[in-house]
């Protein structure tokens, strides 16, 4: 039986032990094995989740095709970026915790124990798909790689690449029969909040689950 998160966090929590740890992932594999143009077919947004979890392995495969290393020797991502800014951070916020997903050592980072799923929108669906990822821009970073303290400019660079990694989300769901939405109708500010950012903006969130049938 897989791995599930919800085990996992399970297994941290014995003795009394908080969930205030990193989760290694699993090494990316193929076993989907969905053509990309069967999955580009088959694309569709999913509302209607059950609560089932997802595999940690399937979790682990789901985040290095959103934003993983596909060439680690040079630290190229699975999607691109303006001038190879990677700006991107993705958390996952789970029924347990939130964390941020550490592509370079292929981890969860822990960031903070709860489960904070509904104050990232008042949309119903993220209370019950078991994990929702969070894309969000660090600024700071974009400034350092474009030398550009535009706003609009920032801005617009920031939303082409997050759309990048939000159809990779879209793309790996398909293929892995799982059910996924791109929300723009977020609460940045509780999210921002929550997460400690500060030069940094939430741009879209994916609830991710089991289309509930």
């Amino acid at each position: 039986m897989k791995k599930t998160i919800l085990s996992a966090l399970v297994a941290l929590l014995l003795g009394g032990t908080a969930v205030a740890q990193d989760i290694k992932l699993a090494e990316h594999n193929d076993s989907n094995g969905m053509p990309l143009m069967n999955a580009l077919a088959e694309r569709h947004t999913v509302r209607s989740y059950s609560t089932q979890p997802i595999a940690l392995d399937e979790l682990s495969n789901l985040l290095w095709a959103t934003y993983g290393y596909n060439r680690p020797e040079v630290k190229k991502r699975t999607a691109p970026s303006a001038v190879n800014m990677q700006e991107m951070d993705i958390y996952v916020y789970t029924t347990e915790a939130i964390y941020l997903y550490n592509a370079a050592n292929n981890m969860l980072e822990f960031v903070t124990k709860g489960d904070y799923r509904k104050e990232i929108s008042t949309q119903p669906h993220f209370g019950v798909a078991p994990i929702s990822i969070v894309i969000v821009a660090d600024y700071d970073r974009m400034k350092e790689k474009m030398k550009l303290a535009d706003p609009a400019t920032l801005d617009f660079y920031a939303a082409v690449d997050c759309g990048y990694v939000s159809q990779n989300i879209y793309l790996y769901a398909t293929a892995a029969q799982l059910g996924t939405v791109a929300c723009g109708g977020i609460d940045r500010e509780a999210i921002s909040k929550r997460l400690g950012l500060k030069n940094a903006k939430p741009m879209l969130a994916h609830p991710v689950g089991f289309p509930q049938e």
